[in-house]
């Protein structure tokens, strides 16, 4: 059994990932980090099935305030879950239909089992199970290593890192987000997450609007069965069957 996953790139780290029952709805971003032509795609993207926000902390890059206000003309059904920061500064802005987690939280809505982790720069990643289907989501969880990063602090990065891909290996990940940063040498780790995890489909993200970098994703060796989203624009799409 299985299900066929359709995957739209909105814009940075945000994406629109449609099932057959429901749609997720990744870390929409606010102001100069979303163009118009995204709103646009995403706007497009809705259909009548029920819509699951998630937000995986409260910087502008991942969080857009006004979520409510662009979606409601195009869904009724809708629920959010937002990481524990978002909530401590915007609560008025979140209803009954949120569900606010903490590291280490698991939570079982409408049959999608979430799990949260810590991220090593603010909020939370997402360990997503539905149908099946196992999805990771990892915000800002990734190997920030810059020019100026201290022996110590750049080994304590790494170590987080690599424990936190140890654990997801043993998860059968089929769908993983993971950062592709083209700000950073090692582009935070999007590489070694792809080897060491081996996603049935892996997303990179965190691009900036940059993609000329994952083309890079395009020379790793990988088993046939394994595919990688490389998008060049906004509004690209990818459908995958995940057999489960």
């Amino acid at each position: 059994m299985g299900y066929r996953v359709k995957i739209t790139y909105i814009y940075h780290s945000s994406f629109f990932v449609e099932f057959p029952e429901c749609n997720f709805l990744f870390d929409l971003p606010h102001g100069d980090h979303l163009p118009k032509l995204g709103i646009d795609v995403l706007k497009k993207s809705f259909n009548s099935n029920p819509l699951f926000v998630f937000f995986s902390h409260s910087h502008d890059d991942h969080f857009n305030p006004d979520i409510e206000d662009i979606i409601t003309p195009f869904t009724s059904e809708y629920k959010f879950i937002i990481s524990y920061d978002i909530y401590a500064d915007y609560a008025s802005r979140f209803a009954s239909n949120t569900y606010i987690l903490e590291p280490e939280d698991e939570v079982n809505i409408d049959n999608i089992k979430i799990r949260a982790y810590e991220s090593n720069d603010l909020g939370n990643a997402y360990l997503i199970s539905f149908k099946g289907i196992n999805i990771y989501y990892g915000g800002d969880l990734a190997e920030w290593i810059w020019p100026d990063t201290k022996n110590e602090e750049k080994e304590f990065i790494q170590n987080y890192f690599e424990e936190i891909l140890k654990e997801l290996r043993l998860q059968k990940i089929h769908i993983g987000f993971s950062n592709m940063d083209p700000r950073l040498k090692n582009f935070g780790g999007g590489i070694k997450f792809l080897q060491m995890v081996q996603p049935d489909l892996f997303i990179p993200m965190h691009t900036f609007g940059r993609y000329d970098h994952l083309i890079k994703l395009k020379q790793i060796d990988m088993p046939l069965d394994k595919e990688i989203f490389i998008y060049s624009k906004i509004g690209d799409k990818i459908e995958k069957y995940i057999d489960v």
